[in-house]
């Protein structure tokens, strides 16, 4: 991670993916599972690897769950999947800190570690 990123942390206490992002790290990223398939994977691998979080709400019809950071510095996750054909879907995440002060590229690393906890 770069010292700008943690500079603009400062200020910035959020970070999302999408499909044109600045930094191709938080680009959206696909899956050949489908949409149901990817909730229960996302579920599993959050429980059994994602340690110090915790499933706030899952909402199946829409495809999004809420992750809770219980250890520390609260943060926020909201995890998106999206049906792209019955066979392939796409993950978006918003992640921030709750609270007044930038977080410092937390936000950055936390997506990046959820995308590596769920390693297909």
């Amino acid at each position: 991670m770069s010292v700008m990123r943690t500079i603009v942390g400062i200020w910035k206490s959020s970070e999302e993916t999408s499909e044109q992002p600045k930094v191709p790290e938080l680009k959206t990223r696909y899956y050949r599972k489908s949409r149901e398939a990817m909730i229960e994977h996302v579920t599993r691998s959050i429980n059994q690897k994602f340690t110090g979080w915790k499933i706030k709400k899952v909402d199946t019809e829409r495809g999004e769950l809420i992750i809770e950071k219980v250890q520390g510095t609260p943060f926020l996750m909201v995890v998106s999947i999206f049906k792209i054909d019955p066979v392939n879907c796409a993950i978006d995440v918003h992640c921030s800190k709750q609270g007044t002060l930038g977080d410092f590229g937390q936000s950055y690393r936390y997506i990046q570690h959820f995308f590596n906890t769920l390693s297909l």
